[in-house]
């Protein structure tokens, strides 16, 4: 019995000491101020619109006043609708973060960032730009070239992600129209040509509507018109009418 109940106190014991330390643990770390920011980007080894340097110099520049406050009086919510505006991120979070620097503890706002990922890229007379499979443009960067569909002409951001983004999205996700495909180019009239990767010939594909009729009909011609060759003697294949493939010779 006396075990019993020394074996209770000295739990209720326990248990006290844990409580005070977590109390003055939360205390102390409410005390801590910002003095740092580090930035996480998922996939910056591929992707490179934007760099860990630009999120600091953007926090520096829009949120100066957050270094040397208490880490509880950042507003985080405020840092991460701000982020949420800037082209290339797709997802963002932001937490604060303690740290040891030797024998002192420190706080740091922690930035954990999800870039866009381009799936083509529009060098037009409207301007240069990507957009991204969700229908977001990314503004066009010098710092990265990313390898992705082509697309030249009269094209909108409206036209792109309308009538272009379903049918770039039809392409890169089927493994044979993404490794014949190259490049498209929109006329005045929203019309479609594009250049094949094997061949001289242009594929004449008229308004994006019906693409997968028209993308069907082309792999029919490939696989089966041109299965023992023969395609270099066309300089155009006219997918516009839905019941005929017209091939032109050069």
């Amino acid at each position: 019995m006396f075990k019993k109940a020394l074996h209770s106190i000295l739990w209720i014991l326990s248990m006290i000491v844990i409580f005070v330390s977590l109390g003055f643990s939360v205390k102390q770390t409410h005390q801590l101020r910002c003095a740092s920011v580090k930035v996480d980007i998922a996939d910056s080894a591929s992707q490179h619109f934007i760099e860990n340097s630009d999120i600091r110099q953007w926090v520096r520049r829009n949120y100066q006043g957050i270094f040397g406050l208490p880490l509880q009086s950042v507003n985080l919510r405020k840092i991460e609708d701000g982020l949420r505006k800037l082209h290339a991120i797709e997802e963002v979070n932001v937490y604060t973060n303690v740290y040891e620097d030797g024998a002192k503890s420190c706080g740091s706002l922690v930035i954990r960032i999800k870039q866009r990922e381009p799936v083509f890229r529009v060098v037009g007379s409207s301007g240069a730009f990507y957009m991204d499979k969700l229908g977001k443009v990314i503004e066009w960067s010098p710092r990265y070239t990313p390898r992705v569909m082509i697309v030249g002409g009269l094209v909108t951001p409206e036209f792109a992600r309308k009538k272009l983004l379903p049918l770039i999205n039809y392409i890169n996700d089927n493994k044979f129209l993404s490794a014949q495909i190259d490049q498209i180019y929109v006329n005045a009239v929203g019309e479609l040509s594009m250049v094949p990767r094997v061949g001289e010939q242009i594929i004449l594909f008229g308004s994006p509507e019906d693409y997968q009729i028209k993308f069907r009909n082309l792999k029919a011609l490939y696989t089966d018109g041109f299965k023992d060759g023969g395609w270099s003697i066309y300089k155009s294949i006219n997918l516009e009418f839905h019941n005929q493939i017209v091939c032109t010779k050069k």
